[in-house]
Parts: C-alpha cells; sequence; structure tokens
C-alpha cells in the first residue's frame, strides 16, 4: 500500500496525566505530574498512525486537545502525506500557534509503507525526542477527565 491511497479520516487526541514515581526537580519547579496527548491518526483504509505530545503544564491539556481535533476535522478527507498535511494544518494556525502539528506529522510517518514493524515503534527524527524521552521514565498514567 502506497502513502498517495492513503485518506485521512480523523485525528483523536486523548489526555493523559502521568504521576512521576521519581518527580523531576529543576530551579524553578518540582513536577510530579506530567500532562500527555496520545494521538491516532486514522485512514479511511483502516491503518492509524499513532503519536504523543508533552505540553508540559498539565492545564495546556485543556485547549491543545479540542485544536488537535478541530485539525483532524479540517484535514479530514486529504490523503496521508506527511509534509503536504502539516504545511496543511500549519497555515489553518496561523493566528492560533503551532504547538501540535510535528507530532500529526510523525503519526503520520509512523505507517510509512516497506518500513520495517520495530521501526514503526519509535520515530528516529529530530521531532520525536520527547517520545524518547518519555519512553525512558517510569510512570504510571491516569486518564483526564
Amino acid at each position: 500500500m502506497s502513502m498517495s491511497s492513503l485518506t485521512l479520516r480523523s485525528i483523536t487526541a486523548r489526555p493523559l496525566v502521568l504521576k512521576l514515581k521519581r518527580p523531576v526537580v529543576a530551579r524553578i519547579a518540582t513536577i510530579t505530574d506530567w500532562p500527555l496527548i496520545l494521538i491516532d491518526l486514522a485512514t479511511d483504509e483502516g491503518v492509524v498512525g499513532r503519536a504523543y505530545l508533552e505540553p508540559y503544564i498539565v492545564k495546556t491539556i485543556r485547549y491543545l486537545v479540542p485544536a488537535l481535533h478541530d485539525l483532524g476535522t479540517a484535514l479530514n478527507g486529504r490523503r496521508l502525506a506527511p509534509f503536504e498535511l502539516f504545511d496543511a494544518a500549519r497555515k489553518s494556525l496561523h493566528f492560533v500557534g503551532y504547538e501540535g502539528l510535528s507530532a500529526i506529522a510523525v503519526a503520520a510517518w509512523t505507517w510509512r509503507p516497506g518500513m520495517p514493524w520495530r521501526r514503526r515503534q519509535t520515530c528516529r527524527s529530530a521531532c520525536c525526542s520527547a517520545v524518547r524521552s518519555v519512553q525512558s521514565r517510569r510512570t504510571t498514567a491516569t486518564v483526564c477527565g
């Protein structure tokens, strides 16, 4: 299946707050809760790409999740092409900001045809450093209401 044959159906964003077993201690704050937004990019053909965001501040989840859902609505029916999706999403947010766009690109890239399954599980691009950093922490998750 080629990338050009995949069509974006929806973007689902699910918020979580992870309770860190070992808090992150910095000069300006001690962080005990780590917000995380799980993103699923579904296609009409049944393929699902996955990514996540770490917005650092728990209360930002309240506006990032609806913004990601709005992006999904705006991009619905488009061909699954990561660079074109990123550009279209970026242009739709000129007055709002660009948070979350790299995660959409990551979700699209995780299902590139011909990529071995084990490489789909971890992204190697620069925009995935947050993904790799959270994987190294020991956490317990709580679903945000």
